[in-house]
């Protein structure tokens, strides 16, 4: 491969890996329209899971209707039950920390398809001045994301663990300007795919050449 041509292949590879990145980490993120915010929440209130997500529905339309398009995070703080809490007629049991690991698993996938991830997460804490057992802190790509969440079967079945799980929790929804934005991510893992291209096109040409030689 000429130069120019691996140089190109190179180029066009980092900029495909950072657009692809940034319009699924916020370029595809949209303000919520009132008819949006209505459909939603007609969706999610009309879920019949037992025992469900357990929403405040009063303060999740107002969270939604104040949508600004921009990312939020989540802080969340968990004390598990030593034993599950599961109804009887539900088939599991356990834990609450595997209870919550049930949760987890879908939970990820539901948020890793919107935008959204955890970006801490401990089961580490000072006994002697934290009274709980974790703390999450997850990056929700926009508030329609987040609602595009809840308003899934998956998630609200899901529930069924996380309430299971839980002795006590607590939830604060913030904006966190200080968290290094994902967009620096994507330029270096850009030049790092563009560079690793480039080095493997220089020595695989390189070793052609000695070949013929």
């Amino acid at each position: 491969m000429g130069s120019y041509k691996l140089f190109a292949a190179s180029v066009g590879s980092a900029l495909f890996i950072l657009l692809s990145f940034m319009y699924w980490y916020q370029w595809s993120a949209r303000v919520l329209t009132q008819s949006e915010v209505d459909a939603y929440m007609a969706t999610i209130e009309a879920q019949t899971q037992n025992p469900g997500a357990q929403h405040d529905l009063t303060a999740l339309r107002k969270f939604l209707e104040e949508d600004d398009g921009e990312p939020i995070y989540t802080a969340n703080l968990y004390v598990f039950n030593e034993v599950a809490a599961y109804p009887r007629d539900s088939g599991f049991s356990g834990t609450g920390e595997e209870a919550y690991d049930r949760f987890s698993s879908v939970m990820i996938a539901l948020m890793i398809a919107r935008g959204s991830y955890p970006v801490y997460a401990s089961t580490w804490a000072d006994e002697a001045n934290s009274q709980w057992d974790q703390i999450v802190v997850v990056r929700y790509r926009s508030r329609r994301d987040l609602a595009d969440l809840f308003a899934t079967d998956a998630f609200a079945e899901a529930s069924l663990h996380k309430w299971a799980s839980l002795d006590k929790h607590d939830r604060m929804l913030v904006k966190a300007l200080h968290i290094p934005d994902g967009g620096f991510i994507s330029l270096l893992l850009a030049l790092v795919v563009g560079t690793v291209i480039y080095t493997v096109g220089q020595i695989s040409t390189e070793t052609n050449v000695a070949i013929r030689n």
